[in-house]
């Protein structure tokens, strides 16, 4: 009966923990980074669901300053994702703690050619109280696949993600 029992205590053991063996010590996991960049030429990428939404300025002294956002697969950034949306509000609030509303409308047909009827990959919002110097966090929530999905852009400085200066 004991040759029995001591191979259980021994098992019994090692579920426990209590057997000091360095290959039963559980694995701590730390997160790992989401293994792309959140910057590309002159936009700040985010996590949009399964998708990436990139922001960019366009300063504009002549026409006023804008915000965009275009939409795309996570895997191909060269793919534009068009989603089933026609607007969409946000949040930008400056370094200072000012809070700025955001309305976010449909590009212009020739800044999204490809978009099929209904749906859309590039929104633009004016923001003609925005500065090149300043530092924002732009949040929104969309509805991506039918689920509210939050984005949101920290530390995003006009200047460094223009498109367009003039």
């Amino acid at each position: 009966m004991l040759r029995f029992c001591a191979p259980l205590a021994a098992v019994a053991l090692a579920f426990c923990g209590c057997l000091n063996d360095p290959k039963t010590t559980p694995t701590v996991f730390k997160s790992e980074p989401h293994g792309h960049s959140h910057e590309r030429e002159h936009m700040m990428i985010e996590d949009a669901g399964h998708y990436h939404a990139a922001l960019t300025a366009h300063l504009s002294s002549k026409d006023g300053n804008e915000l965009d956002v275009f939409f795309e697969a996570a895997d191909n950034p060269q793919k534009a994702i068009a989603l089933p949306i026609a607007k969409f509000t946000a949040t930008a609030k400056t370094a200072e703690g000012k809070e700025h509303k955001l309305e976010f409308e449909l590009a212009p047909m020739d800044e999204r050619k490809d978009d099929p009827a209904g749906k859309c990959s590039h929104f633009v919002a004016k923001a003609g109280w925005m500065r090149a110097e300043d530092v924002l966090t732009v949040t929104t929530t969309v509805t991506i696949d039918d689920k509210p999905t939050v984005i949101e852009w920290k530390d995003f400085n006009p200047k460094k993600y223009a498109h367009h200066e003039d």
